[in-house]
């Protein structure tokens, strides 16, 4: 009897252990359906030796070295104390963690919602996965540090927040911690641990949906939706996946705004709502993933095919040929190519172009506006006897113009018209239009220059906005349009030898149906934002590095604040060394996809960045005050609004 009760005990149990649900395994399934946006690192075990691979051949793939070589080239205290930043830095790329992050079970950060004032709730979630290390390091955050403390719980889950000890005194003086309940924090930094998840997020409400799904009190969750499901599949890829259910987001954007009683300072989403049309667009998806031993950044949308939609319109055009790209001479910022529309061709460019002025945030006419007035004027229409005829457009922002003192730089364009009677008629009308542009009365006479043995144009830049004479010239069914006459003539005629699109050892251009092609130096890009333009004064350099707390800007030796600034121009150098990326864009039915290439990341492709960066945080470290170094960093007890 005794035996058969043990045995139906055990049957109960084993059936009981059946029944309990699993933890989910897959990171997207602890966030819920109404995720509004959504970015993950996908497959840590397929990702981790990617990474890897970046840092192969850099001082980074063994550090100890590394850092050790520049401590036995230390000839300060200062300067001594700096190394444990660095070190602290290439411990987060040493091969023993992005070991341990392969073993990940999956990272995320979602944006679930706003909360009654308008501000957003957030929410990281690791799922610890095989990694013992990372279930110990949560373990250790949330209990080894001094102020987190436990504010309350989600399903028996504590949850915590940071609480500095408040310490009173009894009548003889002793000092006594306080012991009254500690409060819960309504829109603070919240975190929660349980063994395979961590959590954490702008507050309870942010983190409690990823909880009780991880738990399994809530069965819905975010990669259960259709808009999720038709993206995965072709956007999920080992690398940093994103997803954006675009019309929520809109629409919770714009209830927030009214909340706060302000905008929120999100332009990028202003932008992309004009282009686009909030309406159309349905999802947002794309990845940043590893191939050929480059980094690639790939961006889809879809749209609903009953609305119209700018962006959409504009790429509705044929294929287009990597040739027509060959006007674009290096060196060259930006150069990218484009066929118009067939259908509509007018309507179409002046939509987008009526789109990007309003993102811009430029006030005045809109292109449209000009195109009106331009009717009116010369009693014609401008759309039916220019516009339709222009065939495609490659836009270029060369390196460097040979400018007039105060103008500003802008792009050049490069015209490609239906044939060369059409082209012809085009630069015929360009004296009206920068006449109209500039708010003159009348047409200016242009003047004449042969260059290359091409005829340059040029009508004096009285009045337009950039400050600078206009040059164009043309050759068959082309016409360019700039503010540097050689480089103008230079482009009237294809050269593939020298052009962006040639002698790209590290990448070509992908096959298939393009509706764009162009190439982007990254490096001009992130030299772009290095200067900007002070109102009332001259160009200045932007504000130095803000240090962490705990540390600071000190009056420095002139020595050492000339080896910083050595050390961040070798950076910026070796930042334009990159090769060229490769741009396109490609239109499949209703979805528009946009790809961006960089090549030679992987394998020593980094190696002179990667080197140069360190060296430049190591010598910017070298400034902090060696008295007041350390401490760490304290994040901040409240958001603010």
């Amino acid at each position: 009897m005794a035996r058969q009760t043990l045995l139906a005990l055990g049957a109960c149990f084993v059936l009981t252990m059946g029944t309990v649900t699993a933890a989910p395994t897959d990171v997207a399934d602890v966030f819920p359906p109404n995720t509004l946006a959504y970015a993950e690192l996908h497959n840590p075990a397929e990702l981790g030796p990617q990474l890897a691979a970046i840092f192969k051949g850099t001082p980074l793939e063994d550090s100890i070295p590394f850092i050790h070589s520049k401590k036995d080239g230390a000839k300060t205290l200062a300067e001594l104390k700096a190394k444990q930043e660095l070190a602290q830095l290439a411990l987060l790329m040493s091969p023993e963690v992005l070991g341990e992050f392969r073993k990940l079970g999956g990272v995320a950060v979602g944006l679930v919602g706003f909360n009654e004032r308008g501000d957003p709730e957030l929410a990281v979630a690791v799922l610890t996965g095989d990694s013992a290390a990372a279930g110990l390091a949560a373990r250790a955050f949330v209990t080894t540090s001094q102020d987190l403390r436990r504010v309350g719980e989600v399903g028996k889950v504590p949850t915590f927040q940071h609480r500095t000890p408040v310490t009173t005194y009894d009548p003889s003086g002793n000092p006594k911690l306080a012991t009254d309940k500690l409060m819960e924090g309504t829109y603070e930094p919240t975190f929660a641990y349980v063994p395979g998840l961590f959590v954490a997020g702008t507050s309870k409400t942010a983190i409690a949906p990823i909880i009780a799904r991880f738990r399994g009190d809530e069965k819905d969750s975010l990669r259960a939706t259709e808009g999720f499901k038709t993206s995965a599949p072709t956007y999920r890829k080992p690398g940093l996946f994103f997803y954006a259910n675009t019309p929520e987001l809109f629409t919770k954007l714009d209830a927030a705004a009214r909340l706060r009683g302000a905008p929120m300072d999100l332009g990028f989403f202003a932008w992309l709502k004009l282009v686009t049309n909030p309406k159309a667009l349905k999802t947002v998806a794309g990845c940043v993933q590893f191939r050929d031993g480059g980094t690639s950044l790939v961006v889809g949308t879809r749209f609903d095919p009953a609305q119209k939609s700018p962006l959409l319109d504009a790429f509705s055009g044929p294929a287009v040929k990597v040739d027509v790209l060959h006007h674009a001479r290096k060196p060259a910022s930006f150069a990218a190519t484009m066929n118009l529309p067939e259908k509509d061709r007018a309507t179409a460019v002046l939509s987008l172009l009526d789109a990007l002025v309003k993102g811009s945030g430029e006030l005045g006419r809109l292109p449209s506006d000009v195109v009106k007035d331009l009717d009116a004027k010369y009693k014609m229409s401008v759309s039916d006897a220019l516009l339709s005829k222009v065939r495609a457009v490659t836009v270029i922002v060369p390196t460097k113009q040979d400018l007039a003192k105060g103008a500003k730089p802008i792009p050049m364009f490069v015209v490609h018209a239906e044939d060369a009677t059409a082209a012809a008629e085009l630069e015929a009308f360009v004296p009206k239009l920068v006449a109209e542009i500039a708010g003159d009365k009348d047409a200016a006479q242009p003047s004449t220059e042969t260059m290359r043995d091409v005829k340059v144009l040029s009508l004096a830049g009285t009045g337009l906005p950039w400050k600078a004479a206009v040059h164009y010239a043309r050759k068959d069914s082309v016409l360019v349009w700039g503010l540097d006459r050689k480089l103008v003539a230079a482009a009237t005629a294809p050269d593939a030898a020298n052009s962006v699109a040639s002698n790209n050892k590290e990448a070509t251009f992908p096959s298939g149906a393009l509706a764009l092609v162009g190439t982007l130096h990254v490096g001009d890009l992130v030299a772009s934002f290095e200067t900007k333009p002070v109102a009332g004064g001259p160009v200045r350099p932007v504000e130095p590095l803000r240090l962490p707390p705990g540390g600071g800007n000190v009056p420095a030796h002139e020595a050492l604040q000339k080896d910083v600034e050595k050390a961040r121009a070798a950076f910026q150098t070796a930042l334009s060394e990159l090769p060229p990326a490769l741009l396109t864009a490609q239109r499949t039915g209703d979805e528009l996809r946009f790809e961006l290439f960089q090549p030679k990341v992987q394998n020593d492709g980094l190696t002179p960045l990667i080197s140069a960066g360190m060296d430049w945080f190591d010598k910017l470290m070298g400034l902090r005050d060696p008295n007041q170094m350390n401490s760490g960093y304290y994040p901040p007890r409240r958001f603010p609004r």
